[in-house]
């Protein structure tokens, strides 16, 4: 499945409402490109993409050739653009679990607050944790998926494109990136997308 921003694009940029790429606001639906999340005209361009396909014999559809890739490429922007989140989240587990902890973790670091098991916190229900250990195995997660993250970012070299990354994960919008840059719609969305490229080689690669 094509993303938002692989659609705006394709088919914004070719698309007479914007001028054919000139401008920012689709007149058809009145308001920014960036702002849009869904159009017909994306809808017949993927299905345009998909009958092209079809058609061509000897070739297999994009779902069954180009599908791991595009998967893999799309859970990377999807990480980037839930960084900030991610960041909120381990702050708040991490609440969480030194509340439920009864302070050891101010005393004693986060581990001390881990679940020892049924039995072992005579205070604690069974359910209660049951229910830290959720928490603490999805703190582990989020962090470790924010610092392979950070390691893909700092093998980026190419200035444009670590800055677009970094204003993304800070929880910049594209338009505002690209006012910043000083660059056209579609040549952001170049950099970006080659950004983003190495981002994925990069955390598959760990």
């Amino acid at each position: 499945m094509l993303s938002s921003d692989c659609l705006r694009e394709m088919v914004c940029e070719q698309c007479p409402a914007t001028g054919w790429g000139k401008k920012a606001r689709c007149q058809v639906h009145d308001q920014h490109v960036g702002m849009i999340e869904s159009c017909p005209e994306w809808d017949k361009f993927i299905q345009d993409q998909q009958g092209k396909t079809m058609q061509e014999p000897g070739r297999k559809a994009p779902s069954s050739e180009w599908q791991p890739a595009l998967e893999i490429i799309q859970q990377t922007e999807d990480d980037i653009r839930d960084y900030p989140y991610m960041q909120i989240e381990v702050i708040r587990i991490q609440r969480y679990l030194r509340d439920a902890g009864e302070g050891m973790v101010a005393q004693y670091g986060l581990e001390a607050a881990m679940p020892k098991g049924k039995g072992l916190n005579g205070d604690k229900t069974h359910a209660e944790v049951v229910r830290r250990e959720r928490k603490w195995n999805r703190l582990q997660n989020l962090q470790k998926k924010i610092e392979r993250i950070n390691r893909a970012v700092d093998l980026i070299v190419d200035e444009q494109e670590r800055l677009i990354v970094e204003a993304l994960l800070d929880g910049d919008k594209n338009t505002v990136i690209a006012k910043v840059l000083g660059v056209s719609r579609q040549r952001y969305y170049e950099i970006k997308r080659s950004a983003v490229l190495k981002m994925a080689i990069a955390m598959r690669d760990e």
